[in-house]
């Protein structure tokens, strides 16, 4: 084909350039796709650097073979192998780093089991399992937390 003649006796620096074109759109969109094209633009680099007599349509082929198996490959490891896109049970949810912590109690009332605690200097919202109390200034331990409201025991 007469137009991927132009590919014929390039530098491999396009392909290094393509390359960094390719990661720089990567950065703008952050799809997570074009990072694997751009690894196969440097591939290409380096076999056009080992083999310059390639033909237009024997480097555009590579090319779109290497893309395709990049990304397959790079999807396949970052499933794998990354986080795979978990989310962290108390990630922007202070209260459930407080599971497992003592606190004092400010207030308490039986008839509701509702009341208050306080955690390090902070007043939180506390209820108490059914028939369980607690004395002011007495400690308990945060069981559970829902929102603003933690669920407290009292400590043997």
């Amino acid at each position: 084909m007469p137009f991927l003649d132009i590919l014929e006796g390039l530098s491999p620096w396009w392909w290094v350039a393509a390359a960094f074109a390719l990661g720089a759109l990567e950065m703008l969109t952050g799809t997570a796709v074009l990072i694997w094209v751009a690894l196969s633009a440097l591939v290409m680099a380096g076999i056009v650097a080992l083999m310059p007599n390639l033909s237009g349509e024997v480097q555009i082929t590579l090319f779109a073979v290497l893309s395709i198996g990049s990304t397959f490959a790079g999807r396949w490891a970052v499933n794998r192998f990354g986080d795979g896109g978990e989310t962290h049970a108390t990630l922007n949810q202070r209260s459930n780093h407080l599971i497992g912590r003592t606190a004092t109690v400010l207030d308490f009332d039986a008839g509701t089991n509702n009341g208050a605690v306080e955690i390090e200097g902070m007043r939180w919202r506390a209820t108490w399992a059914t028939g369980q109390t607690s004395a002011l200034g007495e400690t308990v331990r945060i069981r559970e937390a829902n929102g603003m409201n933690l669920t407290v025991e009292p400590t043997a």
